[in-house]
């Protein structure tokens, strides 16, 4: 029947804590856990480590050594200066990326062609090839290049200007020779380089002079056939052709002020003329003609005057007198009229003069502005000619440098170290080599050992235990070393008088769970495990041999029907009946006796293996057992199966008061103790704690469990 939880069982945790539990589950690596683990794994470490440097070793042997030559060439940033001359190719402006650009022309193909052709390396015996006698000239060249350029390292040297070349053969008279020609083959390229291009620029010189040449001669023919041509069309040039034009306005100035002026006195004259009539007029102009004219008629109209009263008017001196008078005023308006006459003609003839003035102006101005454009389009030949002649003039000085610069060109580099045959390899460095295997095994081994580690994810320490169950560690029992050459050690530790590591760790774990005044003693305690070989059989059997020892009285009840240990360690002849036979109805509880052994334990255990264990556990028997070994006993200890194998844990569970769960330190993964343990929780089986056994010197748990050596 269902036993009530006593104030001591531990509550099932709820779904939360459940989850929450396992989210705990998962720890980071401490480093004491990771020493724990490269001590465990020390021999799987160091077997990697050897592995690897006896391989290294191996392929050591079959390498052939190669010898590596070294050169320098510098960039030479100081030039000789033989003459002022401006160079074709302007001198190295030395900068990091022009260096790198010289070791990219230093690795090139064509380069390094160059030297396999100098060398005839093609024919050289180490850059033989199998079967080389059918392959083309080409293409053995080109794989002799690619196989110099596998060996050949281009550097700089430091942060300085010089170049090293290293070159790394099986030959190291080879080596050097390969590695001083291509600097030479490099600084002779540059040489070669600078007088091609220079032997081009004068080609190209030559050519545009020619060019020039002919372009000079064209400017100044169109400036002489422009001017010839001015000359004919226009008469002058442009500078007397201004000066004349400036000659003409003044002359229109003063014929404009002439003209105004007639036209001025012949407007007044005529004006005159119209309201006083001829004889006012002869007032206002002069002539000596007209003076004369007045003169005489003065004189006669005196004499008239005199005579008038002397003679009267009818005298015929007085009438000859008027008569003369009145031809002197004919006269008078004749020569008035002459004069009126003469000066419109001088207003006509002013106007005409200027008019003609005007048109002789327009005709210049016209023949200036041809003589201009004539004249700016001169110039603009004359400056075309001018330019033409310069560019002829500098391409000339130009052209004569570069053929003096043609027969003495300078490289930009000089080799300042000469490469001679190593006489040590450069590799294979076979110290360093076997010590970088050595360091990369060991690594190797390390990470495996983590590797394997983490996906094993066992139970080593007893605060990991702890998160995962969320069940007290009750006690740790460390590993016996008779365990697998005694089959009959645990019968023979249990025999012992004296307190060995073993069952001191017993003694702890009983105090824990029954002399602890705070939590109440358990009276039918069941001990299982999450799978077998964990010593679940063996701590149950040491604790009910330990309670004897304080006036407890025990029994040892072995539910473990398929696979006794009980049975098999310990001498059981004493026993009446088989707890499988009664289970199964063949004999009574009277007929049901335990055996006593000699150092006190008491056991009931199955002398026979089923098959149907869950059926007869299942049984009501088993419930009057356990009732009557209560009465008997004041703890009855339970070697129940295994959680995770069968149910039958569970089904012994309902008759107990606690469980204590067994887990195996450094064996048992903690996702089964997990499961084992929520197993246990969602059938309610009340888990008073757990309890780490087996451990080994070598595991983290160690450390939690005594001070002193139990060895």
């Amino acid at each position: 029947m269902k036993q009530t939880t006593p104030e001591f069982a531990v509550r099932p945790p709820l779904a939360e804590e459940t989850d929450a539990r396992r989210r705990a589950s998962v720890e980071t690596v401490d480093l004491g856990f990771a020493v724990d683990v490269l001590r465990r794994r020390k021999w799987q470490i160091l077997a990697s480590g050897a592995i690897v440097v006896a391989a290294m070793f191996g392929a050591l042997q079959r390498m052939e050594p190669t010898y590596t030559a070294y050169t320098e060439v510098i960039l030479d940033t100081r030039q000789e200066r033989v003459t002022d001359v401006k160079q074709v190719i302007s001198d190295l402006d030395v900068t990091n990326s022009v260096i790198a650009g010289e070791i990219v022309s230093l690795k090139s193909n064509l380069l390094i062609g160059k030297v396999v052709d100098k060398l005839n390396l093609t024919a050289h015996p180490d850059f033989a090839l199998e079967g080389g006698d059918a392959l083309p000239e080409g293409e053995k060249r080109r794989i002799t290049i690619l196989r110099i350029s596998s060996g050949l390292t281009v550097t700089q040297v430091g942060i300085s200007y010089a170049i090293g070349i290293a070159y790394e053969a099986r030959d190291p008279k080879l080596a050097a020779l390969v590695a001083n020609t291509l600097a030479e083959e490099y600084i002779a390229d540059q040489i070669e380089s600078k007088r091609n291009i220079t032997l081009r620029a004068t080609a190209w010189l030559q050519k545009r002079l020619g060019e020039l040449s002919t372009a000079v001669e064209e400017a100044d023919q169109a400036i002489i056939d422009l001017r010839a041509r001015t000359s004919e069309e226009n008469g002058s040039n442009q500078e007397t052709t201004e000066r004349f034009l400036v000659d003409l306005n003044q002359r229109l100035v003063a014929t404009a002020s002439e003209r105004s002026d007639a036209r001025v006195r012949y407007e007044i004259v005529t004006k005159r003329l119209e309201k006083a009539g001829l004889t006012s007029v002869a007032h206002v102009v002069s002539s000596s003609l007209l003076e004369t004219l007045q003169r005489e008629r003065i004189d006669i109209a005196r004499e008239q005057a005199v005579n008038a009263d002397r003679l009267g008017r009818r005298h015929p001196e007085m009438i000859r007198l008027n008569a003369r008078i009145q031809d002197l005023d004919r006269r008078t308006e004749a020569e008035v009229r002459r004069i009126i006459e003469n000066m419109k003609s001088d207003v006509d003839v002013a106007t005409q003069r200027e008019l003609a003035l005007q048109n002789q102006i327009k005709e210049i101005e016209q023949r200036l502005v041809k003589l201009s454009a004539a004249a700016v389009k001169l110039n603009q030949l004359e400056r075309q000619a001018s330019a033409t002649r310069m560019v002829y003039e500098n391409f000339l000085s130009r052209l004569t440098e570069t053929n003096a610069q043609s027969d003495f060109q300078r490289p930009d580099a000089r080799v300042v170290t000469v490469a001679t045959p190593p006489d040590r390899p450069t590799a294979p460095r076979k110290k360093l080599m076997l010590a970088v295997a050595g360091v990369f095994g060991l690594s190797f081994g390390t990470a495996l050992a983590f590797l394997l580690e983490a996906l094993t994810r066992r139970i080593h320490a007893s605060e990991e235990l702890r998160r995962i169950t969320s069940s007290p560690v009750m006690g740790l029992v460390p590993y016996e070393q008779r365990r697998r050459r005694m089959p009959d050690w645990l019968a023979r530790e249990l025999a012992r008088t004296d307190h060995s590591p073993y069952m001191e760790a017993i003694s702890a774990l009983r105090a824990q769970i029954f002399d602890v005044r705070s939590v109440a003693r358990p009276k039918v305690l069941m001990v299982t495990s999450a799978l077998q070989g964990e010593g679940k059989s063996s701590t149950c059997a040491g604790l009910a041999a330990s309670l004897p020892r304080v006036s407890t009285s025990a029994i040892l009840l072995d539910l473990d029907l398929r696979r006794s240990i009980t049975r098999k360690v310990f001498d059981l002849g004493s026993q009446k009946g088989c707890v499988a036979d009664y289970l199964a109805g063949k004999i009574d509880l009277a007929q049901l006796q335990p055996a006593v052994l000699p150092w006190g334990l008491t056991v009931l255990a199955p002398l026979r293996s089923v098959t149907n264990s869950a059926d007869l556990l299942s049984s009501q028997r088993l419930g009057e057992l356990i009732d009557r070994l209560r009465l008997r006993y004041d703890v009855v200890m339970i070697d129940a199966p295994p959680v995770l194998d069968i149910a039958d844990a569970l089904v012994v569970s309902r008759h107990t008061d606690s469980t204590l769960l067994v887990v195996r330190s450094g064996k048992t993964p903690r996702v089964l103790v997990a499961d084992a343990y929520e197993r246990l929780q969602a059938a309610e089986v009340p888990v008073i704690g757990t309890v780490l056994t087996q451990i080994r010197k070598g595991h983290t748990a160690a450390r939690e469990m005594y001070r002193y050596d139990y060895a």
